[in-house]
C-alpha cells in the first residue's frame, strides 16, 4: 500500500456537492475521494443531488486511479447525482478528456441513472452555481 498522493476538500452545500481536487492522483487518493464523498452524500440517499468539480489544480492520475474514478461517477449517478460541473478555467484542457473519453466508452444500456446525467465543463464556480441553480439545485 502506498500513501496518498494529490489532495481534496469535499463539502456539502444544500443539495450540491463542491469537491476542489489538488496535484497528481494515486489509487489510494481515489479509494479516499470515494469514501468522502459516499459519506457527504448519506443525507442526500434518495434524492436528486449536483456535483461542482473543480479541477484546476488537478495534475492527472495514474491508470489505476482513473479505473477507480470511473466506477466512483458510475456509482454516484446510481445514487441520484444528476448534474455535475466541471470547472477548469481552460475548458479545452487535455485532463478534461479524461471526463470525455470515459463518458463515450461506458454506454447508458447498462446504467439507465445515466439518462438522467448532464455534465457541463465551465470555467469558474460562479458559472458552475448558475447553471446548477438554473436546473433546480440550491447551495442552501
Amino acid at each position: 500500500m502506498f500513501n496518498e498522493h494529490g489532495e481534496f476538500v469535499v463539502t456539502r452545500q444544500g443539495n450540491i456537492l463542491i469537491a476542489y481536487i489538488y496535484g497528481a492522483w494515486n489509487a489510494e487518493t481515489a479509494k479516499a475521494y470515494k469514501h468522502t464523498i459516499n459519506q457527504t452524500i448519506e443525507p442526500l440517499k434518495g434524492k436528486s443531488w449536483a456535483l461542482i468539480s473543480n479541477v484546476q489544480q488537478w495534475g492527472l492520475c495514474t491508470p489505476d486511479c482513473e479505473l477507480l474514478m470511473v466506477e466512483l461517477a458510475a456509482e454516484c449517478r446510481g445514487n441520484s447525482l444528476k448534474r455535475e460541473a466541471i470547472v477548469n478555467n481552460n475548458t479545452k484542457s487535455v485532463k478534461l478528456e479524461l471526463f470525455n473519453n470515459h463518458s463515450k466508452q461506458n454506454p447508458c444500456e447498462f446504467e439507465p441513472s445515466r439518462i438522467q446525467f448532464q455534465r457541463r465543463f465551465l470555467e469558474t464556480d460562479e458559472q458552475a452555481k448558475v447553471w446548477l441553480k438554473t436546473e433546480g439545485y440550491s447551495l442552501k
